[in-house]
């Protein structure tokens, strides 16, 4: 079974409400993603890590894309979305479109340098 970490939340001392607040993220999520390609959902899975020094392993739930790995190809486009949509849910949506931006200025700084570095290089390759 495929895996993808999305999120997590309801880190509260009252379990009840941290399980209801994960699914309402699940519900928010699927509804603003609509449906999953074939073989794919979005759920409460669990995770796990070290802590201390006698690296004692402690299990948490945490909202992931999963997906039969023998049926269904990496659905990565779906993943993002999903990662997304659970950004949105979790954050005020100033914040949200803050961290948008700044997501959009890095791809188009990233792609600039991508431009200069094949300018450059066309130019070496001109001058031999």
């Amino acid at each position: 079974m495929g895996r993808e970490f999305i999120g997590e939340c309801g880190w509260g001392k009252d379990p009840k409400a941290d399980d209801l607040d994960m699914e309402l993220a699940i519900k928010y999520i699927k509804q603003s993603c609509g449906p999953p390609p074939s073989g794919v959902d979005v759920e409460i899975t669990s995770e796990g890590s070290e802590v201390g020094n006698e690296g004692e392993e402690v299990s948490y739930p945490v909202i992931s894309v999963v997906w039969d790995d023998f049926t269904t190809e990496y659905p990565d486009e779906y993943i993002s979305k999903c990662s997304d949509a659970f950004d949105r849910f979790e954050l005020s949506e100033e914040d949200y479109a803050r961290g948008r931006a700044l997501l959009d200025l890095n791809q188009e700084i990233q792609e600039l340098f991508d431009r200069i570095s094949e300018v450059r290089s066309k130019n070496r390759s001109h001058r031999k």
